[in-house]
């Protein structure tokens, strides 16, 4: 009797340590287990850390070497953005919208795309100076060709608006003239200087002062398209003296 409650109490305390030791056993096993999940999220945050930085490394070289789509490509194709990858992609695309801009001479429009930076990249920094003076050279070259045009078409109207009043002035002038002049007095200078109306010549009184007229006198080709000038005469009616002033 006393030998069979000896050998209850070793088996009680045999299965005592057996789940001693199986307990010890789960918690190492979860222990395991959560320095290992811990481990593979530490893992694959600093994975997609460095998968932004290098993205954003890479679209830098690219931007230095003035491929801007080829950076906003880099950094598209990112799934986990930084803050660093995400203000440079909109600094690209604000970039490529004011290159677009300028270059379809859109110059107010490429100056706001340009107004403010986001990133702190100093190649993007470097690129939006560099437009930004182009832009504005543009427009200082446009309002200059601008104002030189006005300039000009204000001269060339008050040109022609003189020209305009001489020609006018001459035309008058001549008329008054040549209504001074009695057909006589031309005729008898024709007879005088050869100068037949059979023979192509056209005389024009451009002055009269007392006895003494002034004639222009010009001779048509021979097709009758061009009347060159041949002289411009003085012709005094009372002494019939003829000079040839020009």
């Amino acid at each position: 009797m006393t030998t069979i409650k000896f050998f209850k109490k070793a088996m009680v305390g045999t299965a005592a340590v057996a789940t001693i030791f199986a307990l010890a056993g789960c918690g190492k096993q979860s222990a395991s287990s959560s320095d290992t999940s811990s481990s593979s999220t530490s893992s694959s945050v600093r994975s997609s850390e460095s998968k932004a930085s290098k993205a954003y490394r890479t679209a830098n070289k690219l931007i230095q070497n003035h491929d801007y789509e080829g950076a906003y490509e880099q950094l598209s194709q990112l799934n986990d953005h930084n803050a660093q990858t995400e203000a440079l992609a909109d600094d690209l695309q604000s970039y490529m919208d004011a290159q677009k801009a300028y270059e379809n001479g859109d110059y107010d429009g490429a100056k706001n795309n340009l107004k403010s930076q986001k990133s702190t990249s100093p190649a993007m920094r470097n690129a939006y100076a560099d437009l930004q003076s182009k832009v504005s050279s543009a427009q200082g070259s446009t309002s200059s060709k601008t104002s030189s045009s006005t300039n000009s078409k204000q001269t060339n109207k008050q040109s022609s608006s003189t020209s305009s009043a001489t020609q006018q002035s001459s035309s008058a002038a001549n008329q008054a003239a040549s209504d001074a002049t009695s057909d006589n007095v031309v005729q008898q200078f024709a007879n005088k200087m050869g100068f037949s109306g059979s023979q192509g010549y056209q005389i024009m009184p451009t002055g009269k002062t007392g006895n003494v007229y002034k004639f222009e006198v010009r001779q048509n080709n021979s097709d009758n398209t061009v009347a060159n000038l041949i002289g411009i005469y003085q012709y005094n009616s009372q002494t019939g003296a003829v000079t040839k002033i020009a």
